[in-house]
């Protein structure tokens, strides 16, 4: 079929194959890029069981489910510094999954006060004393970090655990509303 003097089919046919090639070289730079290190790096690494890569609105969402670790500040650390490295500029977001159960959410949803209050005070010694004070007081083992951009909370209940990293300048979330995973 010809229109003004342009084979229609010919023309279809050729933007159709521009399309595949095109859509076909991004898929294959986002892989060779960084998606193939970035698994590499996530089963490569001895603290992490398993993990999961979502892309929602151009932010790249690493779900990464650790072994029961000592020291979450040095091992969540690790895997963002490793992780920045292979995203580069790429928006990304690192979702831990735990194993926690209800009285470590009832003992994180009520830290959350101390943290609240220290990230608008700036109280952070005394949010740290209090968190682990009350998780003591409820017979749950309790470490707090701090650097210069997360809280990292971490409890353990016998064989349950819980891992929260609470970037500093925004407000935490209710657990419940993040969607942690509960035992």
């Amino acid at each position: 079929m010809r229109w003004q003097g342009i084979k229609v089919h010919v023309v279809a046919i050729s933007m159709l194959v521009a399309l595949a090639a095109f859509l076909g070289a991004q898929w294959l730079y986002a892989s060779l890029n960084f998606q193939q290190p970035l698994k590499n790096e996530m089963e490569s690494n001895k603290q992490i069981t398993g993990y999961q890569i979502k892309e929602e609105a151009d932010v790249y969402t690493i779900v990464v489910t650790l072994h029961e670790t000592d020291d979450l500040k040095q091992t969540y650390c690790l895997i963002n510094d490793r992780v920045q490295d292979i995203m580069g500029k790429r928006p990304f977001v690192i979702e831990l999954v735990d194993r926690r159960n209800d009285r470590l959410n009832d003992i994180y949803n009520e830290g959350q006060f101390a943290i609240h209050e220290a990230m608008v005070k700036g109280n952070f010694k005394d949010m740290s004393n209090s968190m682990s004070q009350y998780a003591r007081a409820k017979g749950v083992v309790s470490k707090v970090y701090i650097d210069s951009n997360n809280i990292y909370w971490q409890m353990k209940d016998g064989t349950y655990f819980l891992y929260a990293v609470i970037p500093r300048g925004t407000l935490p979330v209710n657990a419940s509303e993040r969607g942690a995973n509960s035992a």
